[in-house]
């Protein structure tokens, strides 16, 4: 069996098999080399302090990254208006299902050979703000699975309610092409902005999102659930772009 398809069975199996409350629809994956000279642009973009693969594992090879997309039911759950506690339940969820998709990897890949690296995402708001050294979203673009919306989310072609993962593996895979359409559709022309106006702190707008009130907001949500100990508001991603861009 190619690497890659042995890597898409085990995600897709370790979340088929989830016990978890939150439900998911079939994950995506996408493959990229570290040698791709778009994680030296995405340095230029986000910041200096985004590493590039190769700063944290010098003999990676490719970077996977994948989507967890939730269930229909989920979605227009969070429709309401208001903390939607299946939101912040997911949010708890989709973390610890993530660990066990990045434990299975690194146990089933090991058997061949091939070593998983899973990059540390550090967030030290006081010391560091909102920087962080690795992004899972920046990972998932160059590995092919979307493009970014005006809600700062990555959509994808079953669009972007849903959570992300990503790793590097000391072997090579064939990339996954980028694709060339643009899944927003205020950046493709069209009339929405749907998630500017679902946005309920009012930290997003046309211009970009206003990362300390969104960040405030969300921590005055968690409150209401304190034993998920878990943030997950996810009403900017209740819009058009939501499940299936294609589509829509």
């Amino acid at each position: 069996m190619k690497l890659k398809n042995k890597i898409e069975i085990i995600i897709k199996n370790t979340v088929a098999s989830s016990c978890a409350k939150t439900g998911y629809r079939e994950p995506i994956i996408g493959f990229a080399s570290t040698d791709d000279p778009i994680f030296t642009e995405l340095k230029k973009i986000v910041g200096l302090h985004q590493l590039h693969p190769k700063e944290i594992v010098p003999e990676s090879k490719t970077v996977v990254a994948f989507f967890l997309p939730f269930e229909k039911e989920l979605v227009k759950q969070n429709l309401k208006s208001g903390i939607v506690k299946e939101s912040i339940q997911a949010s708890a969820d989709t973390s610890q299902l993530i660990k066990e998709i990045d434990e299975r990897l690194k146990t089933e890949l090991a058997k061949d050979g091939v070593t998983v690296i899973v990059p540390k995402v550090i967030f030290d708001y006081k010391n560091n703000g909102f920087d962080v050294s690795w992004s899972h979203k920046s990972a998932a673009y160059a590995a092919g699975l979307g493009t970014f919306g005006v809600n700062q989310m990555l959509i994808t072609q079953d669009g972007c309610a849903g959570r992300i993962g990503s790793l590097l593996i000391s072997a090579e895979t064939p990339p996954t092409p980028r694709p060339k359409e643009e899944f927003c559709r205020h950046k493709n022309g069209e009339k929405c902005l749907v998630c500017v106006e679902r946005c309920q702190s009012g930290a997003l707008s046309p211009n970009g999102l206003d990362k300390e009130k969104c960040f405030m907001s969300l921590q005055e949500e968690q409150k209401e659930y304190p034993e998920l100990n878990q943030h997950g508001c996810g009403k900017c991603t209740t819009g058009p772009c939501t499940l299936d861009p294609v589509e829509l």
